[in-house]
């Protein structure tokens, strides 16, 4: 009966639906809400079709941040502020929503295409980094390989239509793309596909390389690392190691990469030294401490958390952070402005219940992920933008439903 249940035509329509979500990033922004609606659609008819189920406790523990951001609307003076950020990170709610409604049989036909998601994944991110490349190369006649090398992440941002997207964000697909190309490579057993992965991760290195981005870089090399040590019994364990250390290697030698990470070695405030982007975090930071520390229990809510950061810049003479109106770069400081310590500990307990359940059922491509975006927070607010909230808040889903099923199995 399972086995009907999981060969049901809505079954193959919603396969359709979740890989067009991992094909996401090939999407333009006009059409990304629609994919995710059809996906929404389906699941419903779905659910209606094989019978209404909902895991109350799947919901509730990978929304709470986003539930308890909500209240914090009722002491707030910059309402349209606050509403318009919630209608932001709504995939915070929406993704947890949808999956709570999968059933067992759901599961049961999803699994196998699991490396399927992740493939479309890994060429929608390949051909959102190459196909503007070598537009924009092809025609700008007057720039030669170097200045299209100097001038594409800029290109990226303020040239590609409804595509824009900061460096910041294609640094973090082509590093996700790069653990899923790890994960992957061992489930292949032809050579043909194993070169291509190859290949494939050879040329999303480079783009890393080009955006130069350190927060997803040593998110990269930490989480590659630590699945290293997973492999250590298996035979592709020495090739991952020399992997990892031609990529440090290549960050060490290339001059653009090399200087980014040097400034770590000298920390300070830009009224202090030179306007870095370590240097511009560092002061934000301290800015953003002593403004939580102000509204350490409460925070200032969803609307205003900002505003009282600018605040903050503003009472210590810093026209550059004031006048760029920066945000908190720290999405845990963020957290802390928004809602204070309470929703800064149930952020931290949605991490950990998941991080938990991963590793009690060895849910790899949850810990990697859960590893990757928790290094990349401490230097990007990615749940405040929409090319960085949809595609945390859907690997979250998605592969914590892994670790629920399983359970379910026991």
């Amino acid at each position: 009966m399972e086995k009907e249940v999981s060969k049901h035509p809505i079954n193959t329509l919603f396969i359709i639906a979740l890989g067009l979500l991992f094909a996401l990033p090939v999407f333009p922004s006009n059409l990304k809400a629609v994919v995710i609606l059809l996906f929404a659609l389906t699941t419903l008819i779905a659910t209606i079709k094989q019978g209404w189920t909902f895991h109350k406790g799947f919901f509730l523990t990978n929304s709470l941040p986003y539930l308890l951001m909500i209240p914090t609307l009722l002491y707030v003076e910059n309402l349209d502020y606050g509403f318009a950020k919630l209608q932001t990170m709504a995939s915070l709610v929406v993704f947890p929503l949808l999956f709570a409604m999968f059933k067992p049989t759901t599961f049961a036909s999803v699994k196998p295409h699991l490396k399927r998601f992740l493939l479309i994944y890994i060429l929608a991110v390949f051909l959102l980094n190459v196909v503007p490349f070598f537009y924009f190369y092809l025609s700008n006649p007057n720039y030669d390989l170097q200045g299209i090398l100097k001038h594409f992440p800029t290109a990226m941002v303020v040239d590609t239509g409804k595509y824009e997207i900061h460096p910041i964000y294609l640094s973090m697909h082509c590093s996700i793309a790069c653990m899923f190309i790890l994960y992957v490579f061992s489930k292949f057993k032809q050579k043909s596909i194993k070169i291509l992965l190859a290949l494939l991760a050879t040329v999303l290195v480079l783009f890393l390389i080009l955006y130069a981005k350190k927060g997803p870089l040593l998110a990269l090399m930490t989480v590659s690392f630590l699945y290293i040590l997973f492999q250590r019994k298996n035979k592709l364990f020495r090739p991952y190691v020399i992997g990892l250390i031609l990529l440090i290697g290549l960050l060490a030698v290339i001059p653009k990469t090399r200087n980014n990470f040097i400034e770590l070695l000298t920390i300070e405030t830009i009224e202090e030294g030179a306007v870095t982007s370590t240097n511009v975090r560092y002061t934000i930071y301290e800015t953003a401490v002593g403004k939580i520390k102000e509204a350490f229990f409460t925070g200032y809510g969803i609307g205003d958390h900002n505003d009282a950061l600018y605040e903050g810049y503003k009472e210590r003479g810093n026209e550059y952070l004031y006048n760029k109106e920066l945000n908190a770069h720290n999405q845990y400081f963020s957290l802390l402005l928004i809602g204070g310590i309470v929703l800064f500990l149930a952020f931290l307990y949605f991490l950990g219940i998941n991080m938990v359940y991963a590793i009690r059922y060895n849910n790899q491509l949850l810990i990697l992920v859960l590893i990757f975006y928790g290094i990349v927070m401490f230097t990007e607010n990615i749940l405040e933008r929409e090319d960085g909230v949809i595609y945390f808040a859907l690997f979250l889903s998605f592969f914590s439903w892994f670790s629920r099923e399983n359970e379910s199995a026991q």
